[in-house]
């Protein structure tokens, strides 16, 4: 199997929006694969990562909806997050997610898109995000079309007043937004803070290095 990442044909059906961010995104060196549900996202991803690739995922509800951690952990692959969960040393648990963060492959999702093809993510320790900046080998970024923001200024909105709130939530932590539902920026502070390091991705120089499955349905916070 090829493990190059191709810039995938224009799918039928693809929403005009859509289609408009794919042009956008291949001004920017990545790609854009649309599927139109998480069964067809989860074939896509599967057929492009190879037999015995180290893969590493991040936490994402879209990919656990889609199924693809149990596809993970039922396929022909290294994948590294079951082993790093595995590990009771704070210290070892830190020095493994570093090294994991340059796998063959990483799996994440994305907290907003611009029409114009920006990529906002937040992460609270930011292995992540480290991953997504230039670690990992080839990046794909899934996500559903809820994703889509029009500007920059709507997508921070999205990610500290919608993703950060579900995922501090989520996670029963006691950061301002999970309290009130608003994010006060200036007053979170402290290990439950779940923004604690930001990533705009603005252009990829590395052909076929990243690419953007967008599934067409609402998916994920």
């Amino acid at each position: 199997m090829d493990a190059r990442i191709q810039p995938p044909a224009l799918d039928e059906g693809m929403p005009q929006a859509v289609a408009g961010l794919k042009r956008e995104l291949a001004r920017r060196g990545i790609d854009l694969a649309y599927r139109a549900d998480g069964a067809s996202a989860l074939a896509f991803l599967l057929s492009r990562i190879p037999a015995g690739a180290t893969v590493m995922n991040g936490g994402s509800t879209t990919l656990e909806r889609i199924g693809f951690l149990d596809a993970l952990k039922d396929g022909p692959y290294d994948w590294l997050r079951p082993g790093i969960a595995a590990i009771a040393d704070p210290d070892e648990r830190i020095r493994v997610r570093r090294r994991a963060t340059i796998a063959d492959y990483f799996v994440g999702g994305i907290n907003a898109i611009t029409e114009a093809g920006e990529i906002v993510n937040a992460d609270g320790s930011g292995n992540r995000i480290a991953a997504y900046a230039f670690g990992a080998g080839r990046l794909l970024l899934v996500a559903g079309v809820n994703k889509i923001v029009p500007d920059i200024g709507a997508a921070f909105e999205r990610l500290r007043n919608v993703a950060a709130v579900e995922e501090c939530r989520s996670l029963g932590a006691s950061t301002p937004c999970a309290l009130t539902g608003r994010c006060d920026n200036a007053a979170c502070r402290g290990p439950d803070r779940q923004c604690g390091k930001v990533l705009v991705i603005e252009n990829e120089r590395i052909a076929g290095r990243i690419c953007v499955v967008m599934i067409g349905a609402a998916l994920g916070y």
